[in-house]
């Protein structure tokens, strides 16, 4: 039987250092003349290009409002009808602008497709419930990480059930995106490097996980290359534009792929541990990619091969002595980030992992996206007590 994959990009991009001072062109193009800006309050208060960027749309705009999104936590469902019931009030609402990191452009796209469809968020929880079509949407990553402004997702928590699940599928994507570095400069290391982080664990686990096919893989691949390469520059070089905007480029690849295939270990692993222990997501995949990566290759398990050879031209070494060398390579940058490598910073020790291994029960199919198998009970406690002191 022929195996046949299904693919999905619908969202058109602008790419390159300054490209958003191109967003009178598009506002002109399509009409919009009611504009909203859903803008980070990190950024609006720290970046000098949101004021120019702001003037721009505001010269080419019949009415523009500006809604400032708390920066301080990831969103939970009760936030996010917040802010889409401010969207509805409006009487009229051409597109919504999207300035911020992942967290900041999901709401922008769940407020979007809020504003034509009635109830709470909570409701549209999961996948493909969305029925019709939200207003515009400009997505603006100033974080190179999630890959929001590309995927079909929206990830928010449930604080009710102290749980995150997003709201995915039809109409989820953003209408433009706009892949600038300009905004990314003033982006504290710490995220920075927690967005990089994210964004490496999408390549990696789209790469391996059961779902991937050539076409994800072929952006597994580039994204891989471009996120190796430039992750460096944000503690040796972190003006450099030319590399932060590689790392959009990678984060957005890595976004592509992600959402066309699968997931995995280390993204599942940090969703309930996000939750209770406020790890920033990021940092939670990265603690753990490279764990997963080596319980992969002892068992077996030898892709990597292909991610190796990118980025390292090493000739007569065995497909294993590769695939051991790639875990290397990971623990080694992560090191060069300043990744911790323990959980013991946010609470979580050797007398309370055992029960901190519980909350990772009800993750089982995320888990068997995995191309190895893994058990949310004893190789989740197993994983997770190699990252206790």
């Amino acid at each position: 039987m022929m195996n046949i994959s299904k693919f999905y990009l619908q969202t058109k991009t602008y790419y390159g250092i300054g490209c958003s001072r191109n967003l009178d062109r598009i506002l002109k193009e399509n009409g919009f003349r009611n504009v909203v800006i859903l803008v980070d309050e990190g950024v609006k208060s720290k970046s000098e290009y949101f004021e120019e960027v702001q003037q721009i749309v505001s010269d080419n705009s019949h009415e523009l409002n500006v809604e400032v999104l708390r920066g301080t936590e990831e969103p939970d469902y009760d936030y996010l009808d917040v802010i889409a019931d401010k969207v509805r009030k409006m009487p009229k609402v051409d597109v919504l602008i999207g300035i911020g990191g992942g967290s900041c452009l999901d709401i922008t796209k769940a407020a979007a497709v809020l504003k034509t469809n009635p109830g709470r968020g909570i409701e549209y929880r999961g996948f493909n419930k969305i029925k019709k079509a939200g207003i515009p949407t400009i997505a603006i990553p100033t974080t190179a990480g999630t890959g929001s402004e590309i995927t079909i997702n929206a990830v928010f928590t449930d604080k009710k059930e102290m749980k995150k699940l997003g709201i995915n599928g039809h109409h989820m994507n953003a209408t433009y995106a706009i892949l600038d570095a300009e905004w990314t400069i003033s982006c504290p290391t710490f995220v920075a490097v927690s967005s990089g982080m994210d964004a490496l664990v999408h390549t990696l686990e789209s790469f391996m996980c059961k779902q991937s096919n050539p076409l994800t893989r072929a952006f597994s691949r580039e994204a891989f290359k471009n996120l190796y390469e430039a992750l460096p520059c944000l503690v040796e070089d972190p003006q450099n534009k030319e590399k932060r905007q590689r790392l959009l480029l990678g984060a957005y690849l890595a976004g592509i792929a992600l959402f066309n295939s699968g997931s995995g270990i280390a993204g599942a692993l940090s969703y309930p541990l996000g939750v209770h222990y406020k790890i920033p997501h990021g940092i939670a995949g990265g603690i753990f990619i490279s764990s997963v990566i080596e319980y992969n290759v002892n068992k077996g398990y030898l892709d990597y091969e292909e991610l190796f050879d990118l980025v390292v031209t090493e000739e007569n070494l065995s497909i294993e002595v590769k695939n051991r060398r790639f875990v290397e390579l990971l623990q080694s940058l992560c090191k060069k980030l300043n990744v911790p490598r323990y959980l013991d910073k946010w609470g979580i020790n050797s007398q309370n992992v055992d029960e901190v291994a519980k909350l990772m029960y009800p993750l089982q199919p995320a888990f068997d996206q995995n191309p190895i198998p893994f058990s949310g009970t004893t190789d989740a406690l197993e994983m997770l007590r190699k990252h206790v002191a």
